[in-house]
């Protein structure tokens, strides 16, 4: 993709290229242990949280989230798909949109920018990413009221483009900038191919982008250029993702593309908590549903009347996507999918 001239600069990064965050420098050794021992690493994902005008959707869904982790199988993390704040991802909303919802969620909050969070003011001189770099990726105590304790450890990461790396998954996140239709930079796309090279065969790849790439809703629909984009570095690199999440669109969606006889999930998820959700169009065909001109995607599921959040469960054979809905009425799992890991394009 070429940027135009509405792009947003990346700010300088926090850490050392390749920017890679191990997980086993967040999580204490006994839990790393734990992973390791059963054999499942499982994380939270959601986008499009912030509770703007309307707080009760994103408590809710934050509430069952914590509920999760005194459950059976709790996270070792949550990661954010990014718009985090609205409506342009200010300083002083933070506490009541961000710490506040997950004061008592103690594990780990990492996370990838929305276009929201690094939209500026009019009266600002600089973008507020600045707030995002402060909460995610700072070395020193984010953002947060200093008279209240954070319940869990510090994302620490190193760029708002950057890799989540643990013995048997890469979490390769892309900031999609503030542009409507969705930017990404030449140096990101680069960088992206060369963490799909390293990526160990056997480790499932999972890319975290905030704007979607296929989505039937009536607010922003898909992107397809952002899909050719990917497809571009997905050649070059010689390496499919067997994932691939984002959030922006206000509800739940699950597509399957089929490439190479290989089913990778393109699943949607931002129905973490914003008041407002976006409806799937009129007249969708019945479920399996396909799209002419797209032959080889398929949308599999959807909700749009309820918020909710993913769990996924990473084995070293691959992955299962649940989907949790939650309304006033409680939560419960709607949908999963099976991820099969493939490797090479």
């Amino acid at each position: 993709m070429h940027p135009g001239p509405g792009f947003a600069p990346l700010p300088a990064p926090r850490g050392a290229a390749p920017y890679r965050r191990h997980l086993s420098d967040v999580l204490g050794a006994g839990q790393i242990e734990a992973i390791r021992r059963d054999q499942a690493l499982r994380f939270h994902a959601v986008g499009d949280t912030g509770g703007w005008r309307d707080g009760h959707p994103q408590d809710r869904v934050a509430r069952a989230m914590v509920a999760d982790l005194d459950g059976p199988g709790p996270a070792d993390f949550f990661y954010h798909l990014g718009d985090v704040v609205y409506p342009h991802g200010e300083e002083s909303h933070y506490g009541a949109q961000f710490f506040t919802p997950y004061r008592e969620y103690r594990a780990p909050i990492f996370a990838v920018p929305g276009n929201h969070d690094g939209e500026a003011p009019a009266d600002a001189r600089s973008s507020s990413l600045e707030p995002f770099l402060r909460a995610f990726c700072s070395t020193s105590p984010p953002l947060h009221d200093a008279a209240v304790a954070l319940p869990r450890p510090p994302a620490g990461q190193p760029h708002v483009h950057w890799t989540l790396v643990h013995d048997w998954v890469r979490i390769i996140g892309l900031y999609s900038n503030v542009h409507e239709d969705g930017e990404i930079a030449d140096e990101q796309l680069d960088w992206l191919a060369g963490e799909l090279r390293a990526a160990p065969a056997e480790a499932t790849v999972i890319v975290a982008v905030h704007r979607p790439v296929y989505s039937v809703d009536v607010v922003h629909g898909s992107n397809l250029d952002l899909g050719d984009a990917l497809d571009a570095v997905f050649r070059q690199a010689r390496r499919l993702p067997d994932l691939v999440l984002s959030g922006h669109v206000h509800d739940y969606q699950r597509f399957t593309r089929r490439v190479g006889g290989r089913a990778i999930p393109y699943i949607v998820a931002g129905c973490g908590g914003f008041y407002e959700r976006h409806a799937a169009g009129a007249g969708l065909p019945s479920i399996p549903a396909s799209f002419a001109g797209l032959p080889e995607v398929t949308l599999d599921a959807y909700e749009d009347g309820a918020h909710g959040y993913l769990t996924v469960t990473v084995t070293p054979a691959g992955a299962e996507v649940a989907f949790t809905a939650v309304s006033a009425e409680g939560a419960g799992v709607r949908d999963a999918v099976a991820v099969r890991r493939g490797g090479s394009a």
